[in-house]
């Protein structure tokens, strides 16, 4: 089952790219950290202003708080986000790490942010649990309903093989976004519904 879902999965999605934008390690840090219960557009539409002015560590490091306010403030919690990506730009020293390790260090980075920045920017095996992979990883019964996202990496790693982790993780987080959603999924426009253990248990519970 499980290898016909990852085929499937592929198929439909077979070369996906994350939503921020970014043209190097680092912009894809930084918008990592601001995208944190943020929508990706909004930090977008933030970062394309922000990163003409402040396009390099160095020049975002020496900046206040309040120097941030006109680029980012459409974002939540945009002041702490504010501190974070200041003291990420001081501790990198210029250059981001290429090693989870590493990158779980820096401000504002836990796993979730570490992995996008190991797989969309350094192209290294990454597992991205963000709320689409989990819930669409839940109800297609890769998971248990009730694994935390540390748990999760940890067993997709053992089911999905390596050299596909990361483009497994852009395809079921957009499958999330474009037809496994969190209200009223598209069961019947989804093309693994038949693989799904979500849209079986639904089946069963509208015949009753």
């Amino acid at each position: 089952m499980n290898d016909e879902i990852i085929k499937k999965i592929l198929q439909i999605y077979p070369d996906e790219k994350l939503d921020l934008k970014f043209r190097n390690p680092f912009e894809l840090l930084i918008a990592s950290i601001l995208a944190a219960q943020a929508k990706d557009e909004v930090v977008n539409s933030c970062t394309q202003k922000l990163f003409q002015d402040y396009n390099s560590p160095e020049k975002l490091a020496s900046a206040k708080v309040e120097d941030l306010k006109p680029y980012i403030s459409q974002i939540n919690f945009w002041r702490r986000k504010a501190k974070m990506i200041i003291e990420a730009s001081k501790q990198i020293e210029g250059t981001v790490p290429d090693s989870y390790e590493k990158l779980i260090k820096i401000k504002g980075v836990g796993s979730k942010t570490a992995n996008m920045v190991l797989g969309g920017a350094f192209g290294k095996p990454a597992v991205i649990v963000d709320t689409h992979f989990q819930r669409v990883a839940k109800r297609i019964g890769l998971i248990p309903d009730n694994m935390k996202p540390l748990e999760i990496e940890k067993k997709i790693r053992e089911i999905i093989p390596e050299n596909l982790l990361t483009k497994f993780s852009l395809a079921l987080m957009r499958h999330g976004k474009s037809v496994c959603y969190a209200k009223k999924p598209n069961c019947s426009e989804c093309q693994i519904n038949y693989l799904c253990k979500f849209y079986k248990n639904q089946k069963k519970i509208n015949k009753k």
